[in-house]
């Protein structure tokens, strides 16, 4: 019996011993596995911007190689993350091309989920819806982009998420910039009411501010073509052209209605007593730059971010000169309608519904709205050791290096190929930054110079959309008699009221049934409550 017992225990111990054996060989292989397991790929298909480093980008650039790595190091998983640069210029075409054929890009990034390149993909069915994915896999996605910016409708339809914002650094980025140095040569306070505004502008407009003996080469404010970057007085009447109003039943565009007329009588009179640049009309964006570049401006509209990063160091050729920023002009009721509410998306990147591995794509843009120290450093600073360097702990950055200036290398890896969004307005790049004290006050004016707009949610109307001599760009019937009146060549009353009927005429009636119907049915689902009903 006991020889048995002593045969069995045998047996037993070299079983055991057998499985540990294999056990420890099977640990040994998976970890093995693990380390040489191949990327996953992750490519993501989107427009250069202009950008002269995109534009010369290889698929196995230093930036890429870099965010892969900090990537996988935050998973624990190897990937490959990379993107396809498409010229701006043919950018939209491209696309088409590829939806035509049938060459969907698993990730790509575009303007809204039913960009005119792409109509009908949600309802095709080529784009994934994302909610699922993003509930198991993206929770920082959740935390990190606001409720409002889900309900964009270039991000969701019918109450689906079909793409992932990528947001503005803040919901409203912009302010008015001025010539600091000229109101304190003037002597005169900070503006806050529009007589203080008219105040400032025709001291510029009569006295030789920049001293070059000419007291005819300054602009008080700076204007440019299609009212680009030039609307802030319209918010002051409540007639801003991008925003819509709910009145008699009805939900129209603040293109037409009585108070625009007062917001063109305003502009006529900044355009007659020459407080505005008289080539207006045509000014390009460019030439707007260069002229605020070479000192002859003394207030313009403007996004906060310029301020950081050097700001005003290569805002003036004079090294004399200085900025500073405002709300916007103070109401009687003591507010500041600079600005139409908005939710804050800029673009957006979808998810092809034949990716490969969708729930990797989401734990991407997941990481990227993450806190992860390592990867806010990267979309803030870039590379450390080549764009920055770390002595005791400190973080040495110069936003206007070479290595960061040069191609626009730096709008390269803090926005364009930040999926998050702009990095331009992230706490460390101000911190960094000689004007952070400056940058700071222009981010809390951006916090309180908006006002509420009911087309916040609104889907572009289809008509709208496809007649842009509806809208109040270049090309428009409103941007035609806008012109007509300011150079006299029309009364503005008359053409006004024949600008409304045209406007309904060719397609505007239209445009309000359909925005009228969403409205109702809107704002009759929702628990939000109308604003001016």
């Amino acid at each position: 019996m006991n020889k048995r017992l002593l045969m069995l225990l045998i047996t037993v111990t070299s079983v055991s011993s057998m499985l540990t054996s294999c056990q420890g060989t099977d640990n040994a292989a998976l970890t093995q596995n693990k380390i040489s397991k191949k990327p996953i790929d992750i490519t993501i298909l989107m427009q250069d911007g202009g950008n002269q480093y995109a534009q010369n980008i290889t698929e196995d650039d230093k930036y890429f190689k870099e965010m892969s790595r900090l990537f996988s190091q935050y998973t624990g998983t190897p990937y490959n993350v990379k993107f396809e640069m498409v010229s701006s210029s043919i950018y939209d075409k491209q696309l088409a091309i590829r939806f035509a054929s049938g060459d969907i890009p698993e990730v790509m990034w575009s303007s809204r989920i039913d960009n005119p390149s792409h109509p009908n993909a949600v309802d095709d069915g080529v784009f994934l819806e994302l909610g699922p994915l993003i509930d198991k896999y993206g929770p920082n996605l959740k935390k990190d982009i606001p409720p409002e910016a889900w309900k964009d409708p270039r991000v969701s339809k019918n109450g689906k998420i079909y793409g992932i914002p990528k947001m503005s650094a803040l919901p409203n980025m912009l302010v008015l910039l001025y010539r600091k140095d000229w109101l304190d040569k003037l002597g005169m306070k900070e503006p806050k009411t529009m007589d203080d505004y008219l105040a400032f502008f025709d001291a510029i407009k009569n006295l030789d501010m920049n001293g070059d003996g000419n007291t005819n080469d300054e602009v008080p404010f700076a204007m440019r073509k299609g009212l680009a970057f030039s609307e802030a007085f319209f918010g002051y009447f409540g007639a801003h052209p991008d925003a819509w109003q709910f009145r008699d039943g009805r939900f129209a565009p603040n293109l037409i209605i009585p108070e625009m007329k007062d917001a063109i009588r305003f502009y006529k009179m900044l355009y007659d007593k020459g407080y505005v640049n008289r080539d207006m009309f045509t000014m390009k964006e460019n030439d707007w730059g260069d002229l605020i570049h070479r000192g002859k401006v003394g207030m313009w509209f403007h996004q906060v971010q310029v301020l950081t990063s050097g700001g005003q160091d290569y805002l003036f050729t004079d090294p004399n000169a200085s900025v500073g920023v405002l709300p916007g002009p103070m109401n009687a009721q003591g507010k500041v309608n600079l600005v139409p509410e908005r939710t804050g998306v800029n673009n957006v990147y979808t998810v092809s519904s034949n990716a490969a591995h969708p729930e990797d794509i989401i734990k991407f843009f997941d990481w990227v709205h993450s806190g992860d120290p390592a990867k806010n450093n990267f979309f803030a600073y870039g590379i450390e050791g080549l764009n920055y360097k770390v002595t005791n702990g400190t973080v040495n950055w110069d936003p206007n290096s070479k290595v960061n200036l040069d191609k626009g290398t730096r709008a390269f890896y803090q926005v364009m190929i930040n999926p998050a969004g702009d990095s331009r307005m992230s706490p460390l790049v101000i911190k960094a930054g000689k004007f952070a004290d400056l940058t700071q006050k222009g981010i809390n004016y951006t916090k309180m110079n908006f006002f509420k707009d009911e087309s916040m949610y609104m889907p572009t109307p289809a008509l709208l959309k496809a007649k842009p001599e509806l809208g109040y760009r270049d090309g428009s019937l409103y941007m035609d008699m806008f012109i007509k009146v300011l150079t006299d060549r029309e009364p503005l009353d008359s053409a006004f009221d024949k600008f409304v009927t045209d406007w309904k005429r060719q397609g505007g009636e239209q445009v309000i049934q359909e925005a009228t119907k969403w409205y109702k049915s809107y704002y009759e689902k929702t628990s939000i409550g109308a604003i001016q009903r």
